[in-house]
């Protein structure tokens, strides 16, 4: 109700002139606010100090990356105020916004619109307060030495008991995991890492000596001997199932437990359900494969048939949410043939790895920890509850 009225007073202000009064502009402080996102309500921090001249100013997504937005590119004008964002970290690839507002007559709001230049904008309120409603998450960052030279990035984001370390999905980095890391930390110590060649781990030459099973599942268990991570539950994120496969192969003593998320597929296991389709071909109409997707896609040397002696724990998108993939006229058939797949896939692995329990969740997409978060987490906590301290 007090942000209401708030607003409501900004408004009988911005129409009662053209421009409000404000007598000292001075930008510098702590916002919050809330824009609307695809899929409802974002909360965002905005952090502005001034220095040499200059503002600069740290925009932190709250429900969407850790990763801040930054900016020193800040006019201000008399009661205006305009912000432009150039980003290209994830999940900023390629971002560029414009947050234009005007300042309220007593200072404390920022009344604008946030978006793309000369594009579609969103409306985005910031209201100044002493202190954020909302926790800011901030992992610390380590840049550790797996391999000689080779560096790979291991983000500690806290939590006590258990550690559970978590290995991203090709193409993505260790913080695709920020939505869920709240409910983790609760239970656990977590971690996450991003393997070489990607964000801003070092990125080797593409060869198959240097992103091979074996080569990957080394760089994690030295990173896990760096920072002193003494038998973690080791979750792996589609391709990432390599990983997990390779080091309960040849380091089971190394792992608590794995768990597969959307994972268990040929890289993870070969099964008669294997996909027959050449490795590295690219799907119909879609680009080239990148040189170091393919060579990872295609290590000749990848051949886990089990067992796996690890207690194991793998959830399947069965059938996965076609929604977005096909025509609406077409979603009915597509996730029934999906579903003919998904069983298969899912039998197999559980065929070929009597140890493991396989969990379907129903209409889950691919990154089935953002799609069904609920379930990954409540899945994951009653299998981490049945292993031995």
């Amino acid at each position: 109700m007090r942000y209401l009225l708030l607003v409501a007073s900004i408004f009988a202000c911005l129409l009662a002139s053209t421009r409000c009064a404000v007598a000292a502009i001075d930008i510098s402080g702590t916002w919050q606010g809330m824009i609307q996102g695809p899929t409802g309500p974002v909360r965002r921090i905005m952090e502005i100090t001034k220095a040499h001249g200059r503002w600069n100013v740290i925009v932190h997504a709250i429900d969407e990356s850790d990763v801040p937005l930054v900016t020193q590119d800040v006019t201000v004008r008399n009661s205006g105020v305009r912000m432009r964002f150039n980003a290209n970290a994830e999940p900023w690839f390629d971002y560029h916004r414009l947050y234009v507002a005007t300042i309220a007559q007593h200072g404390n709001a920022m009344v604008g619109a946030w978006g793309i230049q000369h594009g579609p904008a969103d409306e985005m309120i910031f209201l100044k307060v002493a202190r954020p409603s909302w926790k800011i998450i901030e992992p610390k960052s380590h840049m550790v030495s797996v391999d000689g030279n080779v560096k790979d990035e291991v983000l500690d984001w806290g939590g006590t008991g258990r550690p559970v370390m978590l290995l991203a999905g090709l193409g993505n980095t260790a913080h695709i995991w920020y939505s869920l890391i709240p409910s983790l930390t609760a239970k656990y110590h977590v971690y996450s890492l991003t393997r070489r060649g990607f964000g801003t781990s070092s990125k080797p030459s593409v060869s198959a000596a240097n992103y091979s099973a074996d080569r990957l599942g080394d760089d994690v268990v030295a990173a896990m001997n760096a920072l002193n991570i003494e038998k973690p539950v080791l979750v792996g994120h589609s391709m990432a199932g390599e990983e997990l496969s390779d080091i309960g192969t040849r380091y089971p003593q190394k792992v608590a437990a794995l768990i597969y998320l959307e994972a268990g597929y040929w890289y993870a296991l070969r099964t008669p359900a294997s996909s027959p389709v050449p490795l590295g071909t690219p799907l119909p109409g879609g680009p080239p494969i990148a040189p170091i997707a393919k060579v990872i896609i295609e290590d000749p040397g990848r051949t886990f048939t089990g067992p796996i002696n690890v207690p194991i724990l793998a959830l399947f998108a069965d059938p996965h949410d076609m929604h977005g993939h096909v025509p609406d006229a077409q979603i009915a058939w597509a996730e029934s043939n999906d579903k003919k797949q998904m069983d298969a896939v899912a039998d197999a692995f559980a065929h070929g790895l009597r140890n493991a329990k396989v969990i379907r969740v129903p209409n889950a997409n691919e990154y089935i920890f953002i799609s069904n978060p609920d379930d990954v987490v409540r899945d994951v906590n009653a299998f981490i509850a049945t292993l031995p301290q």
